[in-house]
């Protein structure tokens, strides 16, 4: 007879108990904090990069980022969560950018960041596709028949992995704002790896916008366009894109407590069994946006962070970063031993950046509480 597997209704009470607990006490669901994390020893403080964690090594890797004095630094870095060190690979870059996402892409050569666009040392905006294979220690500079194929340079636009597939939508080159939606196939031929999504342009060029993907959709969640002149205007609108459906397109949700850009996310998919173990409040179906904000003048970054519930299409409050950060590097660190959000570096207000490194514990549901199997 075939097997099934059945999630144990205890945890449907167990979740739903919870989250009764959380709003009935002081309207804060959220009981945990953000924690200082391994300060990055990087040469200088990397801005306006990004961080990718690859679990057939257990490392973070970081592809270069913006310095103080305006140059990039293209050297690739580690991160070792369970020694808490960083190592400089010995490799850098083909072509050192900043403004870039770190994307995990299965290709027929074996998984590698990728990272679409940029903006180089001499501020010229990049259409190039590079990649970082972890495994074997390459690097590789796409031919150029897999450019970004987009009128306006790719730099600073969204960037989302769905299904092995990487979206590119909107983007800045320093005069101009992207508006188009694209899909890189890393699985398809030299030179035919590109495809627009005709039916999904924005409703308004944007750039520095904060990614997060929650059951196959994507959303895009603030951002800033340029004013003409001489700024960027933050936004909070949220938008949200069904790779999945016939005809795919933006289509707008409730719009952030206030305007937000350049900043990272993470979704958690309606079936996830991640918690805030100070409360079990559960992660399932929601995302937790820092707010970043980004400003020509003072004042500096905020160190708001917020979280949306798909279900409810609502956003409430979540425990802000200790330090305000913008244009920082993040990702998700599902270890066995400490699962948690983590952000490093980043713009801080100084004009220096800052090393400092902060982390968000969660908790998983107990295994026992699960599943169970039956004939």
């Amino acid at each position: 007879m075939a097997r099934s597997v059945v999630r144990l209704a205890v945890i449907g009470m167990m979740v739903a108990a919870a989250a009764a607990v959380a709003q009935a006490g002081d309207g804060q669901e959220w009981g945990g904090a953000w924690q200082s994390g391994p300060a990055t020893t990087f040469p200088q403080a990397f801005m306006r990069f990004d961080g990718g964690y690859y679990a057939a090594t257990g490392l973070v890797y970081f592809l270069g980022g913006r310095l103080a004095d305006n140059n990039t630094d293209g050297s690739i870095w580690t991160f070792n969560p369970s020694t808490g060190t960083y190592a400089d690979t010995g490799l850098d870059m083909p072509t050192p950018i900043s403004n870039y996402t770190a994307n995990l892409l299965n290709t027929p050569i074996g998984f590698g960041f990728h990272v679409f666009c940029g903006r180089d040392s001499a501020g010229t905006q990049t259409f190039g596709v590079q990649a970082y294979f972890p495994d074997t220690n390459v690097t590789l500079q796409l031919d150029p028949a897999d450019n970004f194929p987009g009128p306006v340079a790719c730099g600073a636009g969204l960037n989302a992995v769905v299904d092995n597939k990487a979206y590119i939508a909107g983007g800045f080159d320093g005069t101009n704002m992207g508006v188009q939606t694209w899909v890189f196939d890393p699985a398809a031929p030299v030179g035919s790896r590109w495809s627009r999504l005709s039916s999904a342009d924005l409703p308004q060029g944007l750039g520095y916008i904060t990614t997060a993907v929650v059951d196959g959709k994507i959303y895009a969640i603030g951002g800033a366009y340029w004013d003409g002149v001489s700024a960027l205007i933050n936004v909070d609108t949220v938008l949200v894109l069904d790779p999945a459906a016939p005809t795919p397109t933006w289509t707008p949700v409730a719009s952030l407590p206030e305007v937000c850009s350049s900043s990272r996310a993470w979704g958690f998919d309606t079936g996830s069994l991640y918690v805030d173990p100070s409360d079990m409040t559960p992660l399932a179906g929601k995302i937790i946006a820092g707010c970043g904000g980004w400003a020509s003048v003072p004042p500096p970054p905020v160190a708001n962070v917020y979280a949306y519930t798909v279900a409810t299409n609502t956003w409430e409050v979540f425990p802000p970063f200790n330090t305000a950060r913008r244009d920082t590097a993040g990702e998700f660190l599902p270890l066995a031993g400490g699962p948690a959000l983590w952000v490093w570096g980043g713009y801080d207000g100084t004009g220096a950046g800052t090393t400092s490194v902060e982390y968000y514990s969660l908790g998983l549901i107990p295994v026992e509480l699960q599943t169970f199997t039956v004939e």
